[in-house]
Order: structure tokens, then sequence, then C-alpha cells
């Protein structure tokens, strides 16, 4: 289990000893931690933060080398934050959802975005799997990220969506060379 602190820490437990902090981590992102969630695995985690970013981290120190960054819920200028980080319990790629309104689908293996979805008119506070990855909830709302004196209580409404991913959306895709080194 992987906790995010208000001071930009990321606490890891073992739930076989759950009293003993297995492993703290200074965050890889310079801003506020929104969430966090393990590998499927467990040998590592994803972070996101209101910056627009998300890490990847593996908690094995031969596999540093794997830790990376990346940008998205971005638009232009406008800077969104991540509020949500999901892991697809069959193909182990990942979903992000952010206050932009967007949700997109992720491969951190071949670090490649897969599909990117149309933008909600609200942010996209929380989303889910389901148990067997058919099914990704996602609810629409007021996330107060512009603080209260953008809340108007008379016009807020919230919803939940249903998505159907279809497995082109959220399997994993051979990486295409791009001739970089």
């Amino acid at each position: 289990m992987v906790v995010g602190t208000a001071d930009r820490n990321l606490i890891v437990f073992n739930l076989q000893n759950p009293q003993t902090e297995f492993k703290r981590i200074t965050s890889p992102l310079k801003y506020q931690t929104r969430c966090v969630t393990a590998f499927p695995d467990q040998q590592g985690f994803l972070v996101g933060s209101i910056e627009g970013r998300v890490g990847v981290h593996h908690l094995d120190e031969s596999q540093q080398s794997k830790n990376f960054t990346f940008k998205c819920h971005r638009d232009g200028n406008e800077i969104y934050s991540v509020n949500s980080l999901n892991f697809h319990p069959v193909h182990h790629t990942f979903a992000t959802a952010g206050s932009d309104g967007a949700f997109n689908f992720w491969d951190k293996d071949s670090k490649q975005r897969l599909k990117a979805m149309a933008r909600c008119s609200q942010p996209i506070p929380c989303s889910t799997f389901n148990n067997d990855g058919s099914l990704f909830a996602y609810s629409a709302c007021y996330d107060w990220s512009k603080g209260a004196e953008n809340h108007n209580p008379t016009t807020a409404k919230s919803y939940i969506f249903l998505h159907l991913p279809q497995e082109s959306e959220v399997k994993s895709k051979p990486r295409v060379a791009t001739g970089r080194k």
C-alpha cells in the first residue's frame, strides 16, 4: 500500500507488517500530491499531482532507471490537476482523470498514451475500473480546484458516467521506434 502525505512524502507499507513503514520516498513531482496507486504487481506506484504530471516509480533499486515523469491534463498554457489513477485489472495499463474533464489510457511500460478521450464540461475528480476491466466509471462535478469562489451551488451538477473500454483503448501496443537515441 502507498500513502501520499501533505509534505510530498510517499510512504510504502507491506501489509504483512502494516505497523512498520517499508519505505519512505520524496515525491518525484514538485507540487502537491493529488493521487497515488500501487502497480498491480506491487513493485512500484504511480503518483499524480496538481501540476498535471504523473510519476512512475519502481521500488527496487535496480529498476530506478525505469522511473520517469510525464505531463498530462494540459491545454496550451492551462495546467490541470491529475485527480485519479487506476490500473486496468487485466492489461495493467492505467487511466488518468483530471480537472480538465478528460480521462486518458496509458501504458507505463511503452511510455505512451493509448487513448485520449473527449473532455467533459466539468472536472473528473474520481474514476475506477470494475473488477474485470469491462467498465470504467467516472464522476464529473466541481472539484474545488478553482476554489470556493468559483463554485455555484445553483448550477453545480454532479454526474456519474460509465465507459465501456474497447480492448484497443486499454491493451498495450508495441512501441514504435522514433529514430532518436
